[in-house]
Order: structure tokens, then sequence, then C-alpha cells
């Protein structure tokens, strides 16, 4: 109870015991810490709570008990502020400048408290975004004059400077409406000649003051970005970094960084100082000479440097990438040839610094220049000699053979490799790539492109040397030999043939050589990686060598016997890869060969399967699938899935033969619900199954339709016995039993029939035939099993196949829809209504499939009983307003669709659509725009206000559409109101309802805005997200 008292505003406020209440609330535990949290909570939220600041600040001696003053005071001012009485806006302000000179006047105070002087600082801005210039025209000049009285305080000044300075030009978006914004910008502008003096006579002054002058840089850094040129090039500015900042080490990351953002400048804006910024980049490349000589190999200086070094090579880095990304052309003459090539050798070695960040700037760099190298070459007209010609590439001659260097050992590893060497120097399987190390691998293989077109006879050199030194043990070691490799493999087709084709039978003969060379079996695994990765990447070179082509395959094949892990994965994924780009040259009988290659390989398809596990089976299957589309006829296509499919046909049809023959002993079950019982059997019907999955995804299509059909009836009967008994399972002994071992593998074997049919329908053109054949019994089999099953059984794939069947069938499944939302609408409803975690996938794919019936059956929907499209409304909402991100987005996407579907409907239909769910819909997109959980669908929850007010504008109903109870015995006034004027009133009255605390001004304005802006979205936009920041603060009406 004591804790509570700092909470009666009736009494002084006792400082020491607020202290402990913090201290406990901090340090403490148990039920002490929680009374503490308690108390400092009811304290905070006190709406007098900010009248005890100033006694906080000036009497508690423990630190963070003041941050938690300035926190209440922070949302006074960002809350409240325009609700309080001037004299107390007043006395608010001229208390934090007080504290605030007092702390910052002292140099020993200000250091020991550089925390709260900081937060001092930030609040101080918040107060400034609210009064200045209006009600503190006097700011600027204030605060420049103060700054001659102290050191410590100047320092301060230029502090907060800097933080008004970020609040307006980065942080403003969600901070600040336009207006304000813009006011104050064009202020800061307009006052910036007192600031910009001030800091240049810091800059020039004898002070000596190291925090000041650091202060002064980086503030000034934060300005260069914006303000008017000729404070950059017509004062002394540039020549004080060179002459007074550049060299000495307190200074010079922060003077590189005011030269990277003078760099980034647009040349557009700077041209007419081409001269001065010139001048400038070589004044600096002097001192950088001086610092950091040509000589030096910064790789390794980098690797042993301090923080302060590595942040001067990031900052160099910025500095040269951004000066030559927009000024390069500047640099291109005679004149300047030598420190053109200087600082390009400077980021040559920077580039071969192990640190990714700093070598994606140089990277980004390099990008650019090959690409204006490049785009030179290729206008080039077709037969000119180039001897004759004065290119730019020639002025890079030897920075580009240094940098295809450079790209070669910094090579990154491609999403196709899985055997990699981990970081204790194993061998293994990596199946995860980094999303980041893709990324930066296109870039790599771009740049390699790039080099390779500019200059073919130099990489091939370089690629060459590089390989015979990994022959000779020289350079021998894993992850040289991958990088050389994965280098070689991103330049396919860079090359001419020819070329290409000398070039690749030197590499891979000197691989398999290599095999032979290399002892241990991690040697040779990470060879025949690289092997089967270089193959891979060029089929222009396989499809002109057939020869090579079969030997490179049967090579592949050997390779899958293999048990070294992560080989027979890469073989799969490898013979993948070629059938996808070399498919025709399986199914033509090549020349001197007795039969096509494929024929070769399914006579043989057991014995080069036999040794692999069935997911590289089934991909081995796809893989031939991709073969057999490519067939020369019908007759051959039919033929070539049938030896495809023989072996898993026979093992199907043996298990359905062994099912029909079989009698349960121990009880009544006959049929295949008895082997249904045995796990193995189980085993064989899945692995059946997911192989017929992975022929379909690739084959596909009609060609499909003889072997889906030939299976279609057994699948169904499995999938009605297996739902039947895992029903009477979960009836006879429980719920739980939904999750035993034994029922998650016959819900995974349903799994597996879905997924084939999905697989199939999805791939199918004539939809018709498949409608007629499959779908009817198809869905009795499914849907029934689906309503009658307990949630904890019912499958999300059901709902995935239906989304799927939906999208594909389109309006022919329209006759089907009601059946369909039936089944699943309530039962769905109620498991994923329940918790917002629970069913995942269910949630996902139910909303999935409500969007495609909105996009694809419409119809159906004006169809259902009303009861039923009030489910399919409610569920719309439901996903509106879910946290998650992609669930809320489906929810506005349906939305917008459904809204966009009746308003091409016909008037009756429409307006009695509107007239039920309209209003519903704006509430619950303002309830969502206004809820922080929901500020990631901003755009899309504009884009359905906006068509809403469009309809209203546009479709000429009356308003008595949107409320039945505007008759003929209502006044009027409100009778002669348009549609457009009602809607606009409601929503100002549900705002002003919702948010009794902001301005009903601003809400009027905010809704007359947009309706006046509904065809033009980014206005719409930016008059809603001005209302959002509004909102936020409580007006002087309250």
């Amino acid at each position: 109870m004591e804790f509570q008292s700092i909470s009666d505003f009736s009494q002084e406020l006792d400082i020491s015991l607020l202290d402990r209440v913090v201290l406990t609330f901090f340090t403490g535990s148990g039920p002490e810490q929680q009374a503490a949290q308690l108390a400092l909570t009811q304290f905070q939220e006190h709406p007098d709570a900010w009248t005890r600041v100033p006694e906080i600040l000036q009497k508690s001696t423990y630190s963070q008990t003041k941050y938690i003053g300035l926190q209440i005071l922070e949302k006074l001012i960002s809350t409240r502020w325009k609700s309080l009485p001037d004299n107390q806006r007043q006395g608010v302000r001229n208390f934090l400048v007080s504290v605030t000179i007092q702390v910052a006047s002292d140099e020993i105070t200000a250091r020991k408290e550089k925390v709260y002087l900081n937060k001092l600082n930030l609040v101080m801005v918040q107060v400034l975004k609210q009064e200045w210039p209006h009600n503190w025209p006097t700011f600027i000049s204030e605060l420049v004059e103060s700054s001659t009285s102290s050191l410590a305080l100047c320092e301060n000044n230029i502090v907060l400077l800097r933080l008004l300075s970020e609040e307006i030009f980065d942080f403003s978006a969600d901070q600040l409406t336009q207006a304000k914004a813009a006011e104050l910008k064009l202020q800061l502008s307009n006052e910036l000649s007192m600031v910009f003096r001030l800091c240049l006579e810091v800059l020039k002054s004898d002070a000596g003051k190291v925090s000041l002058l650091r202060a002064t840089l980086e503030t000034l850094g934060r300005f260069l970005s914006w303000i008017p040129l000729g404070y950059i090039f017509e004062t002394e500015l540039l020549q004080l970094f060179v002459d007074r900042f550049l060299e000495p080490a307190e200074y010079r990351n922060l003077t590189l960084k005011c030269a990277a953002e003078i760099a980034s400048l647009p040349r557009s804006d700077v041209s007419m100082y081409d001269g001065k910024l010139k001048q400038f980049f070589m004044n600096i490349m002097t001192t950088i000479n001086k610092l950091i000589p040509p000589s030096t190999d910064i790789a390794s200086a980098y690797a042993n440097a301090s923080d302060t070094g590595q942040e001067m090579v990031l900052a160099i880095a910025l500095f040269l990438a951004n000066y030559f990304e927009r000024h390069l052309v500047n640099m291109e003459r005679d004149e300047d040839r030598e420190a053109l090539i200087n600082a390009h050798f400077y980021l040559i070695k920077i580039s071969q610094v192990d640190e990714r960040e700093v070598f994606k700037i140089c990277l980004e760099y390099w990008l650019i220049l090959l690409a204006g190298l490049y785009d030179e070459v290729s206008k080039i007209p077709i037969g000119t000699n180039l001897g004759v010609l004065k290119l730019r590439k020639d002025i890079y001659k030897e920075i580009l053979t240094n940098l295809r260097l450079v790209a070669v050992g910094k090579m990154v590893k491609p999403e196709e490799v899985l055997v990699v060497e981990n970081e204790e120097g194993e061998v293994v399987r990596e199946r995860l790539q980094e999303t980041d190390t893709i990324v930066l691998y296109k870039s790599m293989r771009e740049l390699m492109l790039y080099l390779t077109h500019l200059d073919i006879s130099d990489t091939e050199t370089i690629l060459s040397q590089k390989l015979a030194a990994q022959m000779d043990g020289s350079e021998w070691s894993w992850n040289n030999l991958n990088t050389l490799c994965w280098a070689i493999g991103s330049i396919s087709g860079a090359m001419d043939e020819e070329t290409e084709k000398r070039f690749l039978v030197l590499v891979i003969r000197e691989l398999l050589s290599l095999v032979e060379q290399k002892r241990g079996k991690d040697n040779k695994a990470i060879i025949a990686a690289n092997i089967m990765y270089i193959v891979g990447q060029y089929p222009r070179f396989l499809r002109a060598h057939w020869r090579f082509l079969k030997t490179v395959v049967n090579k592949l094949f050997e390779f899958m016997h293999e048990t070294h892990e992560g080989v027979q994965d890469m073989a799969c994924d490898t013979y993948m890869k070629i059938t996808t780009t070399c498919a025709r040259q399986f199914v033509i009988r090549q020349p001197d060969e007795k039969e096509a290659f494929i024929d070769e390989i399914l006579r043989t398809l057991n014995r080069v399967t036999v040794d692999l596990s069935p997911q590289q089976v089934h991909t081995f299957y796809e893989a031939t699938g991709v073969i057999i589309v490519e067939a020369v006829n019908k007759a051959q296509q039919e033929r070539l899935i049938a030896g495809l499919m023989q072996l898993p046909n026979d093992a199907w049809d043996a298990l359905m033969m062994q099912a029909s023959q079989t009698t349960s002993t121990k009880s009544s079950s006959t049929g295949p619900t008895a082997l249904l019982h045995n796990t193995e059997f189980v085993k064989l019907l899945s692995n059946i199954l997911k192989t017929n999955i992975s022929a379909c995804t690739s084959i596909g299509g009609e060609a499909y339709t003889p072997q889906i059909a030939r299976i279609f009836t057994d699948m169904l009967g499995l999938y009605k016995t297996i739902s039947r008994m895992i029903s009477e399972s979960i009836a006879n002994e429980g719920i739980l039993t939904a999750k035993t071992p034994k029922n998650r593998q016959l819900r995974a074997l349903k799994k597996d029939i879905l997924k084939l049919m999905q697989t199939y329908i999805n791939s199918v053109i004539q939809i018709e035939a498949v409608n007629e054949n499959f779908i009817p019994p198809l869905l009795d089999a499914v849907l029934s099993d689906y309503q009658t099953n307990v949630a904890a059984a019912r499958d999300a794939e059901v709902l995935h196949l239906m989304s799927d069947i939906v999208h594909c069938l389109g309006s022919l499944i329209t006759p089907q829809i009601a059946p369909i939302l039936g089944a699943v609408l309530e039962p769905t409803l109620e498991m994923i209504t329940q918790d917002l975690s629970e069913y995942p996938d269910h949630r996902l794919y139910f909303f999935s499939m409500l969007r495609m019936v909105i996009l694809n059956c419409f119809p159906a929907l004006l169809s259902i009983p009303p009861a039923g499209f009030k489910l399919v409304m409610n569920s719309i909402i439901w996903a509106m307003k879910h946290s998650a991100r992609d669930i809320g987005d489906t929810g506005l996407h349906m939305c917008l669709e459904i809204l966009e579907a009746f308003s091409s409907s016909s008037p009756e239909v429409a307006q009695a659509f509107y007239g039920q769910y309209f209003l519903l819909i704006v509430q619950e997109i303002f309830y969502v725009m206004t809820d922080s959980e929901h500020q990631s669908g901003f755009s899309l929850q504009a884009l359905v206000l906006l068509r809403m007010f469009k309809i209203v504008n546009e479709s000429r109903m009356p308003a008595e559409v949107l409320d039945p109870q505007l008759d003929s015995t209502t006044e009027g006034r409100i009778m002669s109101m348009t549609c457009s004027e009602f809607f606009q009133s409601y929503c100002i009255k549900l705002l002003s309802t919702a948010f009794p605390h902001t301005r009903s001004s601003h809400i009027s304005t905010m809704i007359t805005d947009i309706n006046n802006n509904y065809n033009d979205p980014s206005r719409f936009k930016a008059s809603l997200r001005d209302f959002l920041i509004l909102r936020k603060e409580v007006s002087v009406e309250t």
C-alpha cells in the first residue's frame, strides 16, 4: 500500500519513495516488483502526472526516475499539448529550457549525464514540433545567441539542431502532417543562415574541444542532403573539411561521411560546381594516399584494424562509390586519368575486404560502371574494327583485370549447390539457403557476365590460370575450388560457342583429372559437386554435343550410387536441371544410336534408382517426366508415360489386389481396412502416390489423364476408408487419437491423394472433361468427410484443393459452390475463430478459397441463402481484422473485390448488398485503419475506402439505400441529402464518436478531402495519413 501513495495527488510527492518504487521495479523480483509496476503504471497514467515532472527532475537522485518523468512529459506533448492553456504550455517550455541549459552548460555534468541530456533534447524537439515557429518564432536566434555563453552549451545546441533536422527531414512521414512537415522544413531552411554561420564559426575556431567539433561535423552531415548548394560550394566549408578535419583521427570518419553526402548529390544539381567538386575529390584522394599508401594491403589491414579503422574503410568506399556513380564522366578526361585509376585501385583493394556490407557497396558501383561500359560496346555495329575506336573500357583495362581476379575469389555460393564445407571444415549437405546470399550471387553473376562480355580472352586466361593453380596444388583448397567453379558456372552464355566449347572441355577434363588425383571421399565429393554444377550451367554446349551430354548424364547416374552425403541429392538435382534445358535431345534418336536415350533410361530405371532415397526417386521421376513432355508425337508420349509408371503401377496393382483378397482374422474388417493397419503397407502406398505427384508435376495436363483415371477409383476408395477408420478411432478412443502416429500416417496418405488431384487439376487445359469425370465423385468423397469429422481430423489440404478447383474451373464449378461452402464454411469458422494462432494452414487456405470464389464464381454467392452469405461476409471482415499481415491483406483484397463485383451488378442486387453491409464495412475499415496492429495494411485499407467513396459518388443510388430509416416521414432536410452527403455525415459521426478527443473540424476536413479526392489515390491516402497523426492529439475542444 505504501507504493500506491505516489498516485495520491492530494498531497506532496515523496520523491524518495518514488525513487524506491522505480528501483524496485528495475531491480526487484516477485510480488514486490509487481506492486511497483502497478504503482508506476497508475502514476504515469494519471492525467495530472505531468505536474509532478519538475519536482522529479530537480529532486530525484535516481536516473531511471528522471527518465520516467521525461516519458510522462513526452506523452503529454505528443497527445494533449493543444488542450493545455497557453500559460501552462509556456511554463512547461520555459522549465524544459531551464533544465536543459542547467545540465548542458556545465561540461562535467553534461558528460556525466549524457543519456539524461539526450532525453531532454528529444523532449525539447517534441515541444518544437508543436510550438515552432508560430508560438516560438525566436527559437533559432535564441539558440544561436546562447551558444556564445559556453562551449558545452554550444555543443548541446548543435546536437539539438541535428535532432530537429532528423525529425523534420528523416522521420516526419508518420509523425507530422504534410502541412506541418512542409512548414517546419521551410522555416528551418529560412533560418539556415544563422545555423550554418554558427557551425562554420565552430569549425574555424581554435577552441580545440573535440566533442564540440565532432558534434558540429555530425550535424552538418545531416544538413548536407537538403541545404542550398551555395552553402557547400560558395563558402570555405570544403576547404575546412580537407585542411582541418580529414587527417586528424578524431574527425576523419565524420569528415569522410560528409564528403560521401556531398559526393551523392545528383550531377544535374551540382553541374555548375563541377570544377570545385572535382578539386574537392582530388584533395581528399591526396590525403587518403598519405593516410593509406597505395601499396597497402587493405584487406589485411581491415582484418586487424580497430572499429574506427574499419569504419574509415567503409567511409572511403561510400565516398568513392557515391562520387563515381554520379560524377564519373567528370573524371574521364586525359588530364585526370592518373587520379581516376588511382581511386579505382583503392576500390579494388577495398573490394577484397572480408566484410559483406563493405563488398556490397563496391559491388553496386562496379555493376553501374560495367553496365555503362557494356552499353557503349553493345551499340557498336557488328564488323567494326574495335582497334581503331577509343572506347571507355580501354581506360579501365588494368582495373577490370584486377576486378576479374577479385570477383573469382569472392564468388558466393549459388543456390543449386548442396554439398558444402561447414565452419568446422566438414563436408555436409546444405538444404537451406540465405536470401541475402541468393541476392548477392545474382549480382555477382551479373558482374561476371559483364566482365566476360567486355574481354572474353582475359576472363578465360584468368579462369584457366586459377584452374591450373588448383591442379598443381599451389592454390588448392575447397574454398578456392568452389569460388572458381561457381565463377565458371556463372558466365554461361557469355562466350561465343567455339570459345565456350574449348574452354568447357578443358575445365571438365581438368576437374575429372582432379577427381583421380585427390584422395579422400570429402575431396572427391567437393570436386564432383562442382563438376555437376558446371555442366548444369552450360545447356547450350550440352545441346550441341550429344556425346558429351550422354556421358555427363551417365556420370550423374553413377553419382546416384555414391553414398557420400549430398552427392546423390545434387546428382538428382543436376539431372533435373539438364532435362529442363536439354529434354529434346533425349527423345529423338541421335546419330549412331539404336534408340532414343529416354528408352534406355526407362529400361534401366530400376537399376539407376536402386540406391536413391524415396525423395530422390521422386526428383528423378519428375526430371524424367520433363523429358517425356518433349516426345515427338502422342503415341511416343503415351508409350513413355506407360514405361515410366510401370514400376509404381505394378506395385499399386499388387497392393490393391492384396487389399481386395485380405480379410482380417481379428475383426470383421475386410479389404483395405485390414491392410491400412499395416505401417509398411501405408508407407508403400504413400510412396507410390508421391511418385505419381512428381511425374504429374512435370508431365501433367491431358497427357497424364489416363494415368490418373487408372488409379482414381482406388484412390477415392482409399480416401473414404481412411476417413471412416479415423472417425471410428476418434469415436471409440477419444479426440486425442487423431494425433497418434498411426492416424497421422493415415492422414498423410489422405493428403497425398489430395495433393495428386490438386497437381493434376492445376495442369489440365481441357477442364470440361475434368469437371464432368472427376469433380463430382471427388467432392462427394472429400467434402462429406471434412464436414462430419472432428476439428482435429480435418485436413487443411481439402481447403487448398477447393481453392485450386475454383481457380482452375472458374464458372464451370459455379453449380457446386453452394455445396462446397455448405460443407466448409461453418466447420472451418468454428476452428479458426476460437484462437488466432490455432490451425494456421486452415485459416490461410480457407480465405484463399473464399477469394477464389469471389473472383471466379461471384454469381454463386448471390444464390446461396442469406445466412450463408452472412457467414461469407463475416469471414471477410474477420480476415480483415486478423493480426497476421497475410490474412489481413487477403481480407482487404476480398473486401475490395466483393465491392467491385457488386458495383458491376444490377442496381437492385447492388443496393440490396449496400443496404445491409456498406456501413458495416466502413466501420470495420476505420477500425483496422486506426488500430496500431494493422498499420502495415494502410495502402489496402485506403483502397477499399476509396472504392466506397467512389461508389457513393458515382452510383446515383438514393441515401435511403444505406439507411432505410430515411423514409418519407423523415424531415425534409435529411431527405434532400445525396448519398454522398449522407455517407460523409455518417463517417464524421462515426469517427467523432470513436475519437471524442480529436477536434471535430479535423475529422470534417479529412472526410471532405477524401470525398473530393477519391479519383486521386495519392491525395486520398495523404489526407488519411494526416488524420491518423492528428487523432493522437487531444484537442482544445475536449
